[in-house]
Protein backbone atom coordinates (compact mmCIF):
# COMPACT_ATOMS: atom_id res chain seq x y z
CA UNK A 1 0.00 0.00 0.00
CA UNK A 2 1.29 3.51 -0.80
CA UNK A 3 2.51 5.45 2.21
CA UNK A 4 2.26 9.19 2.91
CA UNK A 5 3.34 11.65 0.25
CA UNK A 6 6.60 13.55 0.41
CA UNK A 7 6.17 17.35 0.46
CA UNK A 8 9.12 19.75 0.32
CA UNK A 9 9.00 23.55 0.13
CA UNK A 10 11.98 25.65 -0.88
CA UNK A 11 12.62 29.25 -1.97
CA UNK A 12 15.05 29.98 -4.80
CA UNK A 13 16.54 33.35 -5.72
CA UNK A 14 15.58 33.13 -9.39
CA UNK A 15 12.36 33.80 -11.32
CA UNK A 16 9.89 30.94 -11.90
CA UNK A 17 10.81 30.67 -15.59
CA UNK A 18 14.41 29.94 -14.66
CA UNK A 19 13.58 27.43 -11.92
CA UNK A 20 11.02 25.69 -14.18
CA UNK A 21 13.68 25.37 -16.90
CA UNK A 22 16.01 23.67 -14.40
CA UNK A 23 13.61 20.69 -14.46
CA UNK A 24 12.99 20.60 -18.22
CA UNK A 25 16.18 21.77 -20.03
CA UNK A 26 19.00 19.27 -20.50
CA UNK A 27 21.94 21.61 -19.88
CA UNK A 28 20.39 23.03 -16.73
CA UNK A 29 19.47 19.57 -15.42
CA UNK A 30 23.04 18.39 -15.94
CA UNK A 31 24.20 21.46 -14.03
CA UNK A 32 22.54 20.48 -10.75
CA UNK A 33 20.72 17.14 -10.63
CA UNK A 34 21.56 14.91 -7.68
CA UNK A 35 23.48 15.67 -4.48
CA UNK A 36 26.46 17.98 -4.85
CA UNK A 37 29.03 15.18 -5.01
CA UNK A 38 27.33 13.59 -8.05
CA UNK A 39 27.86 14.44 -11.70
CA UNK A 40 25.37 14.07 -14.56
CA UNK A 41 27.37 13.13 -17.68
CA UNK A 42 24.32 12.12 -19.69
CA UNK A 43 20.77 13.43 -19.74
CA UNK A 44 17.92 13.04 -22.23
CA UNK A 45 14.83 15.26 -21.99
CA UNK A 46 11.78 15.55 -24.24
CA UNK A 47 9.75 18.11 -22.29
CA UNK A 48 6.28 17.65 -23.74
CA UNK A 49 3.23 15.78 -22.52
CA UNK A 50 4.02 12.11 -23.11
CA UNK A 51 7.70 12.91 -23.61
CA UNK A 52 10.35 10.98 -21.71
CA UNK A 53 13.39 11.92 -19.69
CA UNK A 54 16.44 9.96 -18.47
CA UNK A 55 19.01 11.32 -16.01
CA UNK A 56 22.25 9.45 -15.34
CA UNK A 57 23.96 10.35 -12.04
CA UNK A 58 27.48 9.19 -11.13
CA UNK A 59 28.82 9.16 -7.57
CA UNK A 60 32.49 9.62 -6.60
CA UNK A 61 32.63 5.97 -5.49
CA UNK A 62 31.78 4.85 -9.03
CA UNK A 63 28.13 3.89 -8.60
CA UNK A 64 25.66 4.97 -11.28
CA UNK A 65 22.03 5.87 -10.59
CA UNK A 66 19.60 6.35 -13.48
CA UNK A 67 16.09 7.77 -13.13
CA UNK A 68 13.55 7.78 -15.96
CA UNK A 69 9.99 8.95 -16.39
CA UNK A 70 7.34 10.61 -18.52
CA UNK A 71 5.94 14.13 -18.46
CA UNK A 72 2.23 14.16 -17.61
CA UNK A 73 1.48 17.89 -17.25
CA UNK A 74 3.49 20.92 -18.37
CA UNK A 75 2.27 24.44 -17.60
CA UNK A 76 5.30 26.75 -17.67
CA UNK A 77 6.23 28.39 -15.46
CA UNK A 78 3.61 27.33 -12.91
CA UNK A 79 3.23 23.55 -12.75
CA UNK A 80 5.06 20.40 -13.82
CA UNK A 81 4.03 16.76 -13.28
CA UNK A 82 6.04 13.70 -14.27
CA UNK A 83 6.54 10.06 -13.32
CA UNK A 84 9.71 8.92 -11.55
CA UNK A 85 11.32 5.47 -11.48
CA UNK A 86 14.85 4.23 -10.88
CA UNK A 87 16.41 1.73 -13.26
CA UNK A 88 17.11 -1.39 -11.25
CA UNK A 89 19.15 -4.03 -13.04
CA UNK A 90 17.47 -4.72 -16.35
CA UNK A 91 14.14 -3.38 -15.12
CA UNK A 92 12.65 -0.34 -13.40
CA UNK A 93 11.74 0.12 -9.77
CA UNK A 94 8.38 1.27 -8.35
CA UNK A 95 7.02 4.39 -10.03
CA UNK A 96 6.07 7.55 -8.16
CA UNK A 97 4.58 10.85 -9.31
CA UNK A 98 6.42 14.16 -8.87
CA UNK A 99 4.33 17.35 -8.88
CA UNK A 100 6.09 20.72 -8.85
CA UNK A 101 4.46 24.13 -8.44
CA UNK A 102 6.34 27.38 -8.97
CA UNK A 103 5.07 30.60 -7.34
CA UNK A 104 6.77 34.01 -7.67
CA UNK A 105 7.74 35.78 -4.43
CA UNK A 106 10.15 38.64 -3.62
CA UNK A 107 11.83 38.40 -7.01
CA UNK A 108 12.39 34.65 -6.59
CA UNK A 109 10.39 31.43 -6.62
CA UNK A 110 8.63 29.37 -3.98
CA UNK A 111 8.92 25.76 -5.12
CA UNK A 112 6.61 23.09 -3.72
CA UNK A 113 7.56 19.51 -4.53
CA UNK A 114 5.10 16.70 -3.84
CA UNK A 115 6.09 13.12 -4.60
CA UNK A 116 3.41 10.47 -4.21
CA UNK A 117 3.05 6.71 -4.52
CA UNK A 118 5.85 5.49 -2.24
CA UNK A 119 5.43 1.89 -1.15
CA UNK A 120 7.57 2.20 1.98
CA UNK A 121 8.54 4.81 4.54
CA UNK A 122 12.22 4.11 3.81
CA UNK A 123 11.73 4.92 0.12
CA UNK A 124 10.01 8.20 0.99
CA UNK A 125 12.73 9.16 3.48
CA UNK A 126 15.48 8.27 1.00
CA UNK A 127 13.95 10.55 -1.63
CA UNK A 128 13.52 13.31 0.94
CA UNK A 129 17.23 13.12 1.71
CA UNK A 130 18.12 13.04 -2.00
CA UNK A 131 16.05 16.11 -2.91
CA UNK A 132 17.24 18.14 0.07
CA UNK A 133 20.86 17.22 -0.65
CA UNK A 134 20.37 18.45 -4.24
CA UNK A 135 19.04 21.94 -3.52
CA UNK A 136 22.47 23.53 -2.87
CA UNK A 137 23.56 22.37 -6.33
CA UNK A 138 20.40 23.91 -7.82
CA UNK A 139 21.08 27.16 -5.97
CA UNK A 140 24.57 27.19 -7.48
CA UNK A 141 23.32 26.36 -10.98
CA UNK A 142 20.76 29.18 -10.86
CA UNK A 143 23.66 31.49 -10.02
CA UNK A 144 25.60 30.23 -13.05
CA UNK A 145 27.88 27.78 -11.21
CA UNK A 146 27.38 24.38 -12.84
CA UNK A 147 28.56 20.95 -11.81
CA UNK A 148 31.16 19.30 -14.04
CA UNK A 149 29.64 16.93 -16.60
CA UNK A 150 32.58 14.53 -16.80
CA UNK A 151 31.43 10.97 -16.14
CA UNK A 152 33.04 9.10 -13.28
CA UNK A 153 34.00 5.99 -15.34
CA UNK A 154 37.05 6.57 -17.56
CA UNK A 155 38.74 4.19 -19.99
CA UNK A 156 42.44 4.84 -20.64
CA UNK A 157 43.79 3.68 -23.99
CA UNK A 158 43.60 4.11 -27.75
CA UNK A 159 40.21 3.80 -29.47
CA UNK A 160 41.83 1.76 -32.26
CA UNK A 161 42.63 -1.07 -29.85
CA UNK A 162 40.21 -3.98 -30.14
CA UNK A 163 40.13 -4.38 -26.37
CA UNK A 164 39.45 -0.67 -25.82
CA UNK A 165 36.60 -0.90 -28.31
CA UNK A 166 35.17 -3.90 -26.47
CA UNK A 167 35.19 -2.05 -23.13
CA UNK A 168 33.56 1.02 -24.66
CA UNK A 169 31.00 -1.14 -26.46
CA UNK A 170 30.03 -2.80 -23.18
CA UNK A 171 29.37 0.59 -21.57
CA UNK A 172 27.24 1.61 -24.54
CA UNK A 173 25.23 -1.62 -24.35
CA UNK A 174 24.52 -0.87 -20.68
CA UNK A 175 23.46 2.64 -21.67
CA UNK A 176 25.96 4.32 -19.33
CA UNK A 177 28.31 7.16 -20.27
CA UNK A 178 32.05 6.56 -20.09
CA UNK A 179 34.90 8.89 -20.95
CA UNK A 180 37.90 7.86 -23.04
CA UNK A 181 41.27 9.31 -22.12
CA UNK A 182 43.68 8.62 -24.98
CA UNK A 183 47.10 7.22 -24.06
CA UNK A 184 49.38 4.68 -25.78
CA UNK A 185 50.44 1.43 -24.12
CA UNK A 186 53.39 1.70 -21.75
CA UNK A 187 52.73 5.41 -21.28
CA UNK A 188 53.11 6.86 -17.75
CA UNK A 189 49.33 7.28 -17.53
CA UNK A 190 48.70 3.61 -18.36
CA UNK A 191 51.56 2.33 -16.18
CA UNK A 192 50.17 4.27 -13.23
CA UNK A 193 47.09 2.04 -13.38
CA UNK A 194 48.46 -1.18 -14.89
CA UNK A 195 51.98 -2.38 -14.05
CA UNK A 196 52.04 -4.34 -17.32
CA UNK A 197 51.41 -1.18 -19.37
CA UNK A 198 48.58 -2.72 -21.41
CA UNK A 199 45.28 -1.11 -22.38
CA UNK A 200 42.54 -0.58 -21.60
CA UNK A 201 42.83 0.41 -18.00
CA UNK A 202 39.85 1.71 -16.09
CA UNK A 203 39.22 4.13 -13.26
CA UNK A 204 35.96 4.94 -11.55
CA UNK A 205 36.16 6.85 -8.29
CA UNK A 206 38.60 4.99 -6.08
CA UNK A 207 38.39 1.79 -8.15
CA UNK A 208 40.99 0.98 -10.80
CA UNK A 209 40.97 -2.15 -12.96
CA UNK A 210 42.92 -3.61 -15.86
CA UNK A 211 42.21 -6.59 -18.13
CA UNK A 212 39.22 -6.13 -20.39
CA UNK A 213 37.30 -9.16 -19.13
CA UNK A 214 37.53 -7.91 -15.53
CA UNK A 215 36.42 -4.42 -16.53
CA UNK A 216 33.43 -5.70 -18.50
CA UNK A 217 32.33 -8.14 -15.80
CA UNK A 218 32.48 -5.41 -13.17
CA UNK A 219 30.39 -2.94 -15.15
CA UNK A 220 27.89 -5.63 -16.10
CA UNK A 221 27.36 -6.60 -12.45
CA UNK A 222 27.28 -3.08 -10.99
CA UNK A 223 25.56 -0.87 -13.58
CA UNK A 224 21.87 -0.77 -14.44
CA UNK A 225 20.80 -1.85 -17.90
CA UNK A 226 20.44 -5.20 -19.67
CA UNK A 227 22.55 -8.08 -18.41
CA UNK A 228 25.43 -8.93 -20.74
CA UNK A 229 25.87 -12.48 -19.47
CA UNK A 230 23.35 -15.35 -19.64
CA UNK A 231 21.59 -16.28 -16.42
CA UNK A 232 21.35 -20.04 -17.07
CA UNK A 233 24.48 -21.78 -15.73
CA UNK A 234 25.16 -23.78 -18.90
CA UNK A 235 24.85 -20.77 -21.20
CA UNK A 236 26.88 -18.64 -18.83
CA UNK A 237 29.63 -21.26 -18.86
CA UNK A 238 29.54 -21.27 -22.67
CA UNK A 239 29.94 -17.49 -22.74
CA UNK A 240 32.90 -17.79 -20.33
CA UNK A 241 34.35 -20.47 -22.61
CA UNK A 242 34.27 -18.19 -25.66
CA UNK A 243 35.69 -15.26 -23.68
CA UNK A 244 38.62 -17.46 -22.71
CA UNK A 245 39.02 -18.76 -26.29
CA UNK A 246 39.11 -15.23 -27.68
CA UNK A 247 41.60 -14.01 -25.11
CA UNK A 248 43.90 -17.03 -25.26
CA UNK A 249 43.73 -17.99 -28.96
CA UNK A 250 41.72 -15.40 -30.87
CA UNK A 251 43.59 -12.25 -29.95
CA UNK A 252 47.13 -13.65 -30.51
CA UNK A 253 46.23 -15.10 -33.89
CA UNK A 254 43.90 -12.44 -35.25
CA UNK A 255 45.28 -9.25 -33.76
CA UNK A 256 48.82 -9.61 -32.43
CA UNK A 257 50.22 -11.84 -35.20
CA UNK A 258 48.06 -10.59 -38.07
CA UNK A 259 46.36 -7.18 -37.78
CA UNK A 260 49.20 -5.48 -35.92
CA UNK A 261 51.71 -6.74 -38.47
CA UNK A 262 50.01 -4.46 -41.00
CA UNK A 263 49.25 -1.60 -38.62
CA UNK A 264 52.78 -1.47 -37.16
CA UNK A 265 54.97 -3.21 -39.77
CA UNK A 266 58.28 -4.48 -38.45
CA UNK A 267 59.62 -6.40 -41.43
CA UNK A 268 62.46 -5.47 -43.76
CA UNK A 269 62.32 -1.92 -45.13
CA UNK A 270 59.36 -1.12 -42.90
CA UNK A 271 57.14 -3.69 -44.60
CA UNK A 272 54.79 -6.17 -42.88
CA UNK A 273 56.53 -9.32 -41.69
CA UNK A 274 55.21 -11.85 -44.19
CA UNK A 275 56.56 -14.83 -42.27
CA UNK A 276 54.59 -13.87 -39.17
CA UNK A 277 51.46 -13.14 -41.22
CA UNK A 278 51.64 -16.39 -43.18
CA UNK A 279 52.10 -18.35 -39.97
CA UNK A 280 49.09 -16.59 -38.42
CA UNK A 281 46.63 -17.39 -41.23
CA UNK A 282 46.10 -21.10 -40.42
CA UNK A 283 45.87 -20.22 -36.71
CA UNK A 284 43.15 -17.70 -37.53
CA UNK A 285 41.20 -20.30 -39.48
CA UNK A 286 41.57 -22.68 -36.54
CA UNK A 287 39.89 -20.08 -34.29
CA UNK A 288 37.21 -19.01 -36.79
CA UNK A 289 35.94 -22.53 -37.49
CA UNK A 290 34.53 -23.30 -34.02
CA UNK A 291 33.18 -19.76 -33.73
CA UNK A 292 31.29 -20.23 -36.99
CA UNK A 293 29.85 -23.55 -35.80
CA UNK A 294 28.80 -22.04 -32.46
CA UNK A 295 26.89 -19.23 -34.12
CA UNK A 296 25.13 -21.35 -36.71
CA UNK A 297 21.86 -19.73 -37.72
CA UNK A 298 21.84 -17.34 -34.74
CA UNK A 299 23.43 -13.90 -34.50
CA UNK A 300 25.31 -14.53 -31.24
CA UNK A 301 27.82 -16.96 -29.84
CA UNK A 302 25.48 -17.96 -27.01
CA UNK A 303 21.71 -17.62 -26.90
CA UNK A 304 19.67 -14.97 -28.67
CA UNK A 305 20.95 -11.77 -27.05
CA UNK A 306 24.31 -10.06 -27.03
CA UNK A 307 26.80 -11.18 -24.38
CA UNK A 308 30.30 -10.16 -23.32
CA UNK A 309 31.61 -12.91 -25.60
CA UNK A 310 30.05 -11.17 -28.64
CA UNK A 311 31.38 -7.82 -27.43
CA UNK A 312 34.89 -9.24 -27.22
CA UNK A 313 34.54 -10.86 -30.65
CA UNK A 314 33.17 -7.90 -32.61
CA UNK A 315 36.26 -5.63 -32.74
CA UNK A 316 38.59 -8.54 -33.44
CA UNK A 317 36.59 -9.69 -36.47
CA UNK A 318 36.13 -6.10 -37.68
CA UNK A 319 39.91 -5.63 -37.55
CA UNK A 320 40.56 -8.84 -39.47
CA UNK A 321 37.97 -7.88 -42.10
CA UNK A 322 39.84 -4.62 -42.78
CA UNK A 323 43.12 -6.39 -43.62
CA UNK A 324 44.16 -7.62 -47.12
CA UNK A 325 43.33 -11.30 -46.57
CA UNK A 326 40.43 -10.57 -44.23
CA UNK A 327 37.50 -10.95 -46.59
CA UNK A 328 38.82 -14.25 -47.96
CA UNK A 329 39.39 -15.55 -44.44
CA UNK A 330 35.85 -14.71 -43.36
CA UNK A 331 34.36 -15.86 -46.65
CA UNK A 332 34.97 -19.46 -45.61
CA UNK A 333 32.84 -18.96 -42.48
CA UNK A 334 29.53 -17.46 -43.65
CA UNK A 335 27.60 -17.72 -40.37
CA UNK A 336 30.34 -15.97 -38.44
CA UNK A 337 30.70 -13.35 -41.17
CA UNK A 338 26.96 -12.62 -41.14
CA UNK A 339 26.68 -12.41 -37.36
CA UNK A 340 29.82 -10.30 -37.04
CA UNK A 341 28.48 -7.85 -39.59
CA UNK A 342 25.25 -7.43 -37.62
CA UNK A 343 27.19 -6.94 -34.39
CA UNK A 344 29.39 -4.33 -36.06
CA UNK A 345 26.29 -2.39 -37.11
CA UNK A 346 25.04 -2.03 -33.53
CA UNK A 347 25.05 1.59 -32.27
CA UNK A 348 27.26 0.48 -29.38
CA UNK A 349 30.03 -0.62 -31.72
CA UNK A 350 29.67 2.38 -33.99
CA UNK A 351 30.14 4.60 -30.91
CA UNK A 352 33.09 2.53 -29.69
CA UNK A 353 35.00 3.24 -32.91
CA UNK A 354 34.91 7.01 -32.40
CA UNK A 355 37.94 8.88 -31.05
CA UNK A 356 37.71 10.53 -27.65
CA UNK A 357 35.41 13.56 -27.66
Amino acid sequence: MPTDNLVIKRHFHAPPERVFAAFTKRDLMQAWYGPENMTVPHCEVDARIGGKYRVEMHSPSGSVHIVTGEFKEIRPPERLVYTWGWLNGAGRGPETIVTLTFSPRDGGTDLTLEQSGFLTQDARDSHSHGWNASWPALDAALEGRSKPKTPAPTIFGDYRSSYVRSARMAFAEKGVACALETHPPQSPEILALNPFGKMPTYRCGELTLYETSAIMRHLDETLPGPSLMPQAPAERAKAEQWISVLNCYGYPAMVRNYVLQYVFPRGNDGQPDRATIDAALPEIRKVLAPLDRAIGSRNHLVGDTITLADILLTPMIASVRAMPEGRDLLGAFPDLRRAAQKLAERPSYVAAQAPAA
